[in-house]
């Protein structure tokens, strides 16, 4: 969360198309972030990263990823359009081939 800080950082991010995992409630229960708002993913969806929406560990946290979309993303100031990139940046991220991303997204509502 701290690449946020870093402006070379968060350029070699974009430049090298690193994928961002950001659990944002998570972030506000460990205080990573002091809350929602001041979660660094809507920035991180500005600049274009490849930041995707996730849980932690939802046995501890008591969340799920239906109540990250839901819940902590609007908490966090994201719009509709930014979860549903970050759901696209999930897809391109994955540690999948290609054709197993295509299988999958076959499926998918996305």
């Amino acid at each position: 969360m701290r690449a946020v800080d870093d402006p070379a950082l968060l350029d070699y991010l974009l430049e090298h198309q690193i994928g961002l995992e950001c659990n944002l409630t998570s972030n506000v229960q460990t205080t990573t972030v002091p809350d929602f708002p001041s979660h660094p993913m809507r920035r991180f969806m500005e600049l274009g990263l490849l930041a995707t929406l996730n849980t932690d560990d939802p046995g501890i946290s008591a969340i799920d990823l239906h109540y990250e979309y839901e819940v902590a993303a609007p908490k966090a100031g994201l719009t509709a359009e930014m979860t549903r990139q970050a759901q696209q940046n999930a897809w391109q991220t994955a540690f999948l081939s290609q054709p197993e991303k295509d299988a999958l997204r076959k499926g998918s509502q996305i």
